[in-house]
């Protein structure tokens, strides 16, 4: 309990120094995640050594609980260009993917050739809910589901793709879009850690000994914009502050 508490402050922490250091000039974009740390810690703390996570461009929470080193993955919003000089076999944390939804294509293939290997491991896709509204999510899902692909698709709900309301997006919640492809589904409270660390553990075990896909769909609300240039103007007055 006291690590994931600490791993939180210190995500927040690196999250506020990494707005300021934007607003300085020191960092060329950088996407905020404040409000959604119990999300990406409480799901990275349950996977093991050999497990690979692929993030999309907002999970330096995640990055951080796996290792990767904060300067060496700052790189790539400095505008380096290397793109960030960290390890991505070594750390099992795939380079940052700003394409939006991409980044869960490449988790299930990564999940079918670990399959194929006869590896013991279960990748980990992180995506947004505007992501879940793009092709590649359900391409995807349908992929991991026909190979029973050792994978698990994290989708972080924080309301809002970009400027765009949950009411705007789907009808119905987007863990219920499991039972179409054939593999568990489970919405859960994405700001209790704990709740998240006990959604993800067990579908990792499930990936990992043969079960397939589980798709986890965390609730959770981001305190800041897309990224340092969306001053979320669109956002209902008092929404924010409640």
């Amino acid at each position: 309990l006291r690590e994931l508490l600490r791993l939180m402050i210190r995500c927040r922490r690196l999250d506020r120094e990494c707005w300021a250091l934007q607003r300085q000039g020191e960092l060329t974009v950088y996407p905020p995640f404040e409000g959604q740390e119990a999300a990406q810690v409480g799901s990275a703390f349950a996977l093991g050594r050999e497990d690979f996570v692929f993030p999309s461009f907002r999970e330096l929470a995640a990055a951080i609980v796996r290792g990767v080193d904060v300067v060496e993955y700052l790189q790539y919003h400095r505008g380096t260009w290397h793109g960030g000089p960290y390890d991505p076999i070594a750390s099992r944390f795939a380079p940052i993917c700003v394409p939006v939804a991409t980044q869960i294509v490449h988790a299930v293939g990564w999940a079918m050739g670990a399959k194929l290997d006869g590896i013991a491991a279960c990748s980990l896709a992180y995506f947004g809910d505007g992501s879940a509204s793009e092709g590649d999510f359900h391409e995807a899902a349908n992929m991991a589901a026909v190979f029973r692909a050792p994978v698990v698709l994290f989708c972080q709900n924080n309301g809002w793709a970009i400027s765009v309301p949950s009411s705007e997006q789907y009808a119905a919640p987007i863990a219920a879009r499991a039972a179409g492809y054939g593999f568990p589904g489970v919405r859960v409270d994405g700001n209790d850690v704990l709740a998240v660390y006990g959604a993800t553990k067990p579908a990792v075990e499930l990936a990992r000994n043969g079960g397939g896909c589980t798709l986890i769909e965390l609730v959770t609300y981001r305190r800041k914009g897309h990224a340092e240039h969306d001053n979320q103007s669109y956002v209902p007055a008092g929404e924010i502050e409640a």
